[in-house]
């Protein structure tokens, strides 16, 4: 039998390296990796028949679902977003999940609109939680990274401009530092979001850890001109510096989830703004994190602390997450094994 990864082709579309995270959080599982399997054609798949675990978003072109019988699925840590589920869940698709059952779930809305058709589903959380099985590093941490926090922009230019009278060297700081990710090239854009990011975040964060932090972002269209198997290589390496950090802030859940999992302290930032098509898919996941709603005014904590948060004044993960790593883990090894036999 032959074992494949989820790879996400775009085209000219962004890529958003997390979906190779989740590719990674796989592979950690699979015998062998005998090559990839676009997620946004799966109904047109001719290759050899092989077995594919089934985790991450799905899909951006729900026409191609279900899968082609060439596709031996191995369901866990399915999410259907709201936005395609019409298309996914069809008769035709019904059945197939009902095939397969039961489905592995990464979040509660999957896991109801599931139910609600009959079909056999429980929840599993995110695969990307079984990451610190291979990634845990013991090594001194150094470092804190802001991947893709959120920054809501506000239609107040006066208090931006008052954030940048006040803190001219930080913001410029900050400016280049998105500048270095490819976004915002306009310097006029830049101004206007550093000084929000200063804004807002310099209540929670001192200035000097606000200096000294690495900027990144997981989705750009860089990534586009690279193989499958480079891509798989750099989400790998980010797993790694991240398993290095003193703590990571970020917006992306395929950053936040696989942090619980190598024991990074993180800090789950979400956009009070979001509509139902974005928070769908985080439905049964931020509990597990101590997470900050950034709206374009200010930033609301669900958990406590004293001062400002720095590289010395860290708050500890949740636990909650380590019963459904150990149980995703189990069983995932256990399904696999069955069909390698």
């Amino acid at each position: 039998m032959k074992y494949k990864l989820l790879s996400v082709e775009t085209g000219n579309r962004w890529t958003n390296i997390g979906d190779y995270i989740q590719a990674l959080a796989a592979s950690q599982f699979l015998p062998s990796i005998d090559g990839f399997v676009n997620r946004e054609e799966l109904s047109q798949y001719d290759g050899e028949e092989c077995v594919v675990i089934m985790n991450g978003w799905f899909m951006h072109i729900p026409n191609n679902w279900p899968p082609s019988k060439k596709i031996q699925p191995v369901f866990l840590s399915f999410h259907i977003n709201i936005e395609a589920s019409e298309k996914m869940l069809t008769n035709h698709g019904i059945t197939y999940l009902k095939e397969n059952e039961p489905i592995g779930c990464r979040d509660r809305y999957t896991l109801n609109l599931l139910r609600q058709r009959g079909i056999e589903a429980w929840f599993t959380g995110c695969l990307t939680l079984t990451l610190g099985n291979k990634f845990i590093s013991v090594e001194k941490k150094e470092n804190v990274y802001f991947v893709d926090p959120s920054i809501p922009m506000s239609k107040d230019r006066l208090d931006r401009l008052v954030v940048l009278l006040r803190h001219p060297i930080l913001v410029s700081k900050i400016s280049k530092k998105l500048s270095n990710l490819g976004k915002n090239k306009s310097f006029r854009n830049r101004i206007y979001k550093s000084s929000q990011f200063v804004r807002l975040y310099s209540n929670m964060f001192t200035n000097e850890c606000l200096n000294n932090a690495i900027f990144i972002t997981h989705v750009s269209n860089h990534y586009n001109a690279w193989s499958n198997e480079e891509k798989l290589y750099e989400a790998e390496k980010l797993i790694k510096l991240y398993s290095h950090a003193k703590f990571v802030v970020t917006s992306r859940l395929h950053c936040a989830l696989p942090c619980l999992g190598i024991q990074t302290p993180v800090y789950f930032t979400q956009d009070a703004s979001y509509r139902v098509n974005k928070t769908c898919r985080f439905d049964g996941l931020t509990e597990l994190f101590n997470k900050m709603t950034v709206s374009s005014n200010n930033i609301i904590c669900d958990f406590s602390f004293t001062g400002k948060l720095s590289e010395s004044n860290i708050v500890a993960n949740k636990t909650n997450w380590e019963p459904l790593a150990k149980a995703l883990s189990t069983k995932c090894t256990q399904l696999i094994s069955s069909i390698s036999k």
